[in-house]
Parts: structure tokens; C-alpha cells; sequence
């Protein structure tokens, strides 16, 4: 049978205007796929009545069987979600004794005597039902019409996310009875897209056509996600795996979820290796990358944000010669940076940056991108020079996966 389409809604006028980035549907579309659905569209909506109700309607009159909205669900006159969506299913929303019961305790246990507008999120459908809000006040609601389900979420991501793994994702296994597909990931780094390309182009040649084939390029590498129907035959679908993976060996960095970052961690605490950072132009960035991992402590001696120049001389004991004849980008300055954070810290692997993020200070020798990127091993010191095109934001994003890169290959060279 073929996956049931899925349709999302999502709904505010801070993500039309682009004061808000969404993080529902990134979010819901991966939840959704990975439980067996075919996602049909993803549609962004103002607090506009007449577009909400066009789009609402034509997604009953869709394929979809399941059509998920968030956001709109609030006590202010641009929450018009709940009324809609009641109004278009010909329902009406009433006060649920029972909901209002619980969000008066909920209120009491915080400290909150009273609401004046808590009987707003309390109304409830009356052809519909409801989902807790585990974390704030609206709940979610919705309705099963036999041939669709239309759920209606909050919109702040931490309330959406805790409904859908508490109510939502477990009555939609039980409604649906779905097979989630086959799916499998190898993340690379190391390697561009084309070269990757060219090295399984006979393997993608020969690829079943029931097994779907995505490239999901990064500043960190490159992904390669396979999925499949779940009727297929599983020992085809993972013999091709094991060939891709022997493709691609060498760069492999990780199967499945895991960032650069993890499995660096990982790498440095089975060697039992320590790792400090020297930034100039990351300003922080690579440090705060690992750090976001937990146990980080492990591994991590410290980072150290070198980006005057006198800084770099008294913390990394860079030569002031070397910043008067070489200037603070270039080779040597990144190699005695690594080396003088590993040295400073007593680590046994220091990896540093230095560069110019733009969008001034470049010249014609050294552009608005360049960045040296230094790399101290018990073994070797070297230090690698790039030049990364885009605004400020993206030059610095950029270099901070660039060494995240340069050091997982340096871990894999030095093992």
C-alpha cells in the first residue's frame, strides 16, 4: 500500500514577515517520514482570515489524510486557528469543564492565581477532541472524519514538540497501523560533492530503482541518505549499504544521527587525547561546537579567543616577528597558534584559526575569506589555507566546520 500524504499548515504572520524562523515544519517533516507518511506540501500562512480559510479548505479536498496546523491556538484576536478550523468542519467550540479544571490546577502549581483569559483556552470541539499541553496552556485539537485527521497545534516549538511525543505521534502509530520505511545515513567529511559523486557513480548506476538515493551537502561534508519502502526486501536494501559504505570508507565520519562534533569527542576520548582551540576570525565558534556535545569536558582542556594581535603573542606565544613580516593571517601564525594552545593548555591536539571574516580588511594578496587553518598533533603541525566565499556569517561558519573537518582527517591520519 502506498505511504498515507501528510499535509502541514503553518500559521503566523512572524513567519511571512520574516521576524520569526519556523522550526515546526522542519520538525514535523521529519517525524512524519521517518513514521511511514509521504508529506504532500508544507504551506506557510499569514493571521489572515480569508488565506487561512482558502488554505485550510483546500487541503480537506486534498489527498492527504492527515493535515497537521500549528500555531494560532492563543487568547489574541489574531489566533484564529481554532474558529477556523471549527467553522470549516461545520463544529462549534465550547468550554470543557474538564479542560478548565486542568489548567486552573496547572496555573495553581505555578504560582498563578488567575488568568482573565483562561476560559479561551479552554474551549474545546464538540465533533472534535483534545490533546493536553504538557508544557504551556493551549492544548491541541482535533478531528478524525474516518478518511482524514485534522490536528491543530500550538505554535511555540517546545509545547508542539512535547504534544507530539507524549499524544500525538503515539494516536497517529495506533490510527494509521504504519511501517516506517528503510532508511540509512552515511555522513562524510573530507571529500566535495562532486568528487563524491564521481567515486559512486557506478554503484548509483546500479541502484535498485525502489531504493531513493539523496545527497545532503553541509559545510561539514557531505550526507547520503537512502530510503525505502518497508515491503522491499531488507538483504537487497543493506547489501547496497555495505557496498557504499566500502566506496566511501575513508571519509566516513558517522552512520546515522551524530554530528562532526560527536565524533570527534569520541574519537579523541578512545585515544585518550585531549584537545585545546586558538580562534581568531571563528571567535569562539569551534569551541562552542564542542562544548554543545555532551561530555565534552572529557576531551576539551579549554579554548582561547586570540583575536588581537598582542593576544596572540602573550597567550599562544606567537613570534611578534612572524606578525610583522607575515601579518596575523598567514601559515606561521596558524602554526604557532595550534602549537602554542596546545603547549599553553597541555593538550595533545590544538587546532586553530586565523582569517578575515570581511566584509572588510582584504586586500589583493589576502581577499575578504581567507582563512589559515592550523592543525598540532604529537606527530605532525600543519596548517591548511582557504578562501571562503559569502557575507561574514557564512565566512566564519564555514572555517569552523572546515577545522572541525581538518581535525576529524587528522585524528583518522594520526590513529
Amino acid at each position: 500500500m502506498p505511504a498515507p500524504e501528510a499535509c502541514l499548515l503553518l500559521i503566523g504572520s512572524e513567519l511571512t514577515e520574516g521576524r520569526l524562523t519556523d522550526k515546526n515544519g522542519p520538525f514535523l517533516a521529519a517525524q512524519l517520514s521517518q513514521m511511514g507518511f509521504q508529506l504532500g506540501e508544507i504551506r506557510i500562512l499569514p493571521d489572515d482570515s480569508a488565506k487561512l480559510r482558502s488554505a485550510m479548505q483546500e487541503a480537506l479536498h486534498s489527498r492527504a489524510e492527515l493535515i497537521l496546523s500549528s500555531g494560532g491556538l492563543g487568547h489574541t484576536r489574531d489566533d484564529l486557528t481554532a474558529t477556523l478550523w471549527a467553522e470549516i468542519l461545520e463544529d462549534k467550540l465550547t468550554v470543557s469543564e474538564s479542560l478548565l479544571n486542568h489548567l486552573q490546577a496547572t496555573l495553581r502549581e505555578r504560582g498563578i492565581s488567575k488568568l482573565p483569559y483562561i476560559e479561551r483556552y479552554a474551549l474545546a470541539p464538540t465533533r472534535g477532541k483534545f490533546f493536553l499541553n504538557p508544557v504551556g496552556l493551549a492544548p491541541a485539537l482535533y478531528w478524525d472524519l474516518h478518511t482524514k485527521v485534522i490536528c491543530a497545534l500550538p505554535g511555540p516549538p517546545a509545547e508542539l514538540q512535547s504534544i507530539w511525543h507524549v499524544h500525538l505521534k503515539p494516536y497517529l502509530q495506533n490510527r494509521f497501523s504504519l511501517k516506517p520505511p528503510l532508511e540509512h545515513t552515511i555522513k562524510t567529511t573530507g571529500i566535495t560533492e562532486s568528487r563524491l559523486s564521481e567515486l559512486i557513480a557506478s554503484w548509483e548506476a546500479n541502484l535498485p530503482v525502489s531504493i531513493h538515493l539523496a545527497y545532503n551537502p553541509s559545510w561539514e561534508g557531505v550526507s547520503l541518505h537512502l530510503r525505502a519502502s518497508p515491503e522491499i526486501d531488507r538483504e537487497l536494501f543493506f547489501n547496497q549499504i555495505e557496498k557504499l559504505r566500502a566506496l566511501l570508507k575513508p571519509y566516513i565520519y558517522t552512520e546515522g544521527a551524530g554530528s562532526l562534533a560527536e565524533c570527534i569527542i569520541k574519537k579523541l576520548r578512545e585515544r585518550g587525547l585531549t584537545l585545546a582551540v586558538a580562534e581568531s576570525c571563528t571567535g569562539g565558534h569551534i569551541t562552542a561546537s564542542v562544548v554543545n556535545v555532551a561530555g565534552a569536558s572529557d576531551v576539551l582542556k579549554g579554548g582561547v579567543v586570540a583575536y588581537a594581535n598582542s593576544t596572540k603573542i602573550d597567550l599562544l606565544g606567537v613570534v611578534p616577528e612572524v606578525l610583522q613580516t607575515e601579518g596575523a593571517v598567514s601559515e606561521s601564525t596558524a602554526l604557532q597558534m595550534a602549537e602554542g594552545v596546545r603547549k599553553a593548555l597541555h593538550a595533545h591536539v590544538g587546532v586553530a584559526t586565523t582569517g578575515i571574516a570581511g566584509p572588510t580588511g582584504g586586500s589583493a594578496e589576502k581577499p575578504v575569506g581567507t582563512v589559515w587553518i592550523g592543525i598540532a598533533t604529537p606527530i605532525e603541525t600543519y596548517a591548511k589555507r582557504f578562501v571562503f566565499s559569502g557575507g561574514r556569517e557564512v565566512v566564519i561558519q564555514r572555517a569552523t566546520a572546515t577545522a572541525l573537518s581538518l581535525l576529524w582527517q587528522a585524528l583518522g591520519k594520526n590513529s
